[in-house]
């Protein structure tokens, strides 16, 4: 155990020492009778309440083994932290301008995920919200060892790595200007900087190069939603300004990872940095003309314009072994409009009949071009999207009702594209037909069961990687007992495929989980297995010459978690976790996962905390870690 984890355990349980000792001891008769008299009065005049509680410790971390795989996985390091802090606070009732002050914050000091969330709020009034929220990402995943690895059969492994902070800071006030009018605005920023590497084929090689991030969102957002006594009208506006510095660059000079061929680079550089503006215009309409018709229409209008400047400068030698010197330049631009309408109609026919219908249309337009020097890229997009649901609900008694339905979606693409004087276009229209049928089944003993199948039909997909069928069915049922008992389960079944291609994506799930409570006792325990297959022919034209790759992916996985937490008493209580992941198919993965927790409460504001956690990861037998992780922490609650 690290000094700093010693210390802070420590003063934690002097801490708790020395208030246990303090409510041990006879307290002053005068100061109990002013105490309750104090009490007294506060309740009588509904005085103010500030309540809360924090919890502060330390955390000590062992990892062994590929340490980059942990980093990616936890993330968890050693220190001291700020585990939680909560604030709640209540002025006399009929007093002041608030009615109530909320401040939460979480895994505060260098966690990878952190968070501060305040919450103002006088009923009837306004609803302020100030949310702050942190998160680290890292990747540098080893996918093949470097025995394994081969540039010219294209196995080299994953060369790229991520390692970025993204931070998300959003305000938002809603005010009730009338009861029946509410008026709102919020405010965004999201920031993503750090590093990132990725790979660039030049001169039939691999190069290595690197990829600084730094991107940035402003969002700003204004509502009013008004009510009448059968129409509901909210109006909206977005508005977003988007910045990316976008760059690559070689950090110095690299003969490529083939070190049989020729080519290699003395310097490269990349900038197409870009920056864009969007604007949204929604309105909605909620009616209910009659006690039986309910009417729902909404309108929204997107608008984007994307302005970049692309320029290359490279210097090297070629794959023939000449030397080469590009220096390129251009300016690009993107513009885009998206619009969408949609009409809902419910209409009640009967007592245990309802019908439904839906009705949308959607088009987008965009437009975009980039030329670096010599060179121009120019693309096209105009895509119309028509269609409808309709369906019934039927009440065949007070425990089973059924619904089913059938939708239709009809999309028209044209596709323009140019590079240099090369120029193509393609017209195809897209046709989508299915239905729907559900089974809602609740008895009074407890137990619940909803049954779903839907199958859809695609004519002449825009792309072979899109389907032309697709079947999904999902059950899921309950059991609830009285003396505390749970037991659920649900599978689910997804098949996609396209016929043209041969390629196909199945999924199937199933799931089960038994939970037991009592008031000073709880249980879980859960299993789920997901298998997924995937698989598509692809075809490789050299000249006349038409070869076929043939990708197959296959993956059965198991996922496994038990929990149980026991109040022994007033003072101490005992819990524990185990979860486990196994994966098999064409990559070897298991993960086990298991903690043990105490907690004593010293006093009645007093508690102090210890967590053990313990991982073990392996995958393929050559990227694997263990961790162990010990957090103690001291507690105390107003």
């Amino acid at each position: 155990m690290s000094r700093t984890l010693a210390a802070a355990v420590a003063a934690a349980l002097a801490l708790a020492a020395a208030s246990a000792y303090a409510q041990q001891q006879p307290a002053d008769p005068g100061t109990q009778s002013r105490q309750a008299a104090s009490n007294a009065g506060a309740s009588a005049g509904g005085a103010s309440t500030l309540t809360g509680s924090a919890s502060l410790g330390a955390r000590s971390v062992a990892v062994t083994g590929t340490d980059s795989k942990y980093r990616e996985d936890v993330n968890l390091e050693d220190g001291v932290r700020l585990f939680g802090v909560q604030l709640r606070y209540a002025p006399r009732v009929g007093e002041g301008r608030v009615d109530r002050v909320e401040l939460d914050a979480d895994n505060l000091g260098g966690d990878p995920f952190e968070s501060v969330r305040l919450d103002v709020r006088k009923y009837g009034a306004y609803h302020l919200k100030l949310d702050r929220r942190r998160s680290e990402y890292f990747y540098d995943d080893t996918i093949l060892p470097a025995a394994l690895a081969s540039v010219s059969g294209s196995t080299g492994g994953d060369f790229h790595t991520l390692d970025f902070e993204r931070i998300r800071t959003s305000a938002s006030l809603d005010v009730d200007v009338t009861p029946a009018t509410q008026v709102s605005l919020g405010l965004e920023r999201q920031t993503r900087t750090g590093n990132s590497s990725t790979t660039l084929s030049l001169e039939r090689d691999e190069f290595d190069v690197e990829k600084p991030l730094d991107e940035s969102l402003n969002a700003l957002t204004f509502g009013v939603r008004h009510a009448w006594k059968r129409v509901t009208l909210i109006v909206d506006e977005q508005g977003r300004d988007f910045e990316n510095t976008s760059e690559l660059f070689l950090p110095g000079a690299s003969p490529g990872r083939n070190g049989a061929d020729a080519a290699e680079l003395q310097f490269f550089r990349f900038d197409q940095s870009y920056d864009y503006s969007s604007r949204s215009h929604g309105v909605r309409v909620l009616a209910e003309p009659t006690a039986r018709l309910d009417v729902a229409a909404g309108w929204r209008l997107e608008d984007l314009e994307l302005d970049l400047r692309g320029d290359e400068q490279a210097r090297g030698t070629s794959a023939a072994g000449l030397p080469f010197e590009t220096s390129r330049a251009g300016p690009g631009a993107v513009d885009r409009d998206i619009e969408i309408a949609d009409v809902k109609l419910g209409f009640t026919a009967t007592e245990r009949l309802r019908l439904v219908g839906t009705l949308r249309r959607s088009t987008l337009e965009q437009s975009g071009a980039l030329t670096i020097g010599p060179s121009l890229g120019a693309a096209d997009w105009q895509i119309a999207t028509d269609g409808y649901e309709l369906g019934a609900e039927l009440a065949l008694s007070p425990a089973v009702t059924v619904a089913a339905g059938r939708s239709s979606e009809a999309r028209a693409t044209a596709y323009a594209w140019q590079r240099d004087a090369v120029a193509a276009g393609v017209d195809r229209s897209t046709d989508r037909d299915g239905y729907f049928a559900r089974l809602a089944l609740e008895l009074t003993g407890g137990f619940a069961l909803s049954a779903s199948v839907e199958n859809n039909s695609i004519d002449d997909p825009f792309t072979l990687a899109s389907p032309t069928s697709s079947v999904r069915y999902n059950v899921t049922a309950r059991r609830r007992w009285s003396n505390g008992l749970a037991l659920s389960g649900s599978y689910r079944n997804t098949d996609v495929d396209n016929d043209r291609s041969n390629w196909l994506a199945d999924t199937e799930q199933a799931t089960i989980r038994l939970i037991y409570q009592r008031p000073r006792l709880e249980l879980s325990a859960g299993y789920a297995r997901v298998d997924v297959a995937r698989s598509v022919e692809q075809a490789v034209a050299a000249g006349t010459r038409i070869t076929v790759f043939a990708i197959d992916y296959a993956a059965a996985s198991m996922f496994r978690d038990a929990s149980a937490y026991w109040r022994l008493n007033e003072r101490f209580s005992i819990g524990g976790e185990l979860s486990g992941y196994d994966n098999h198919g064409t990559f070897r993965l298991a993960r086990d996962d298991w903690r043990a927790v105490l907690d004593v409460r010293v006093g009645a504001d007093y508690t102090l905390r210890a967590v053990y956690r313990s991982l073990d990861y392996a995958e393929d037998e050559y990227d694997s870690y263990d961790a162990e992780i010990l957090e103690l922490a001291f507690g105390v609650s107003w």
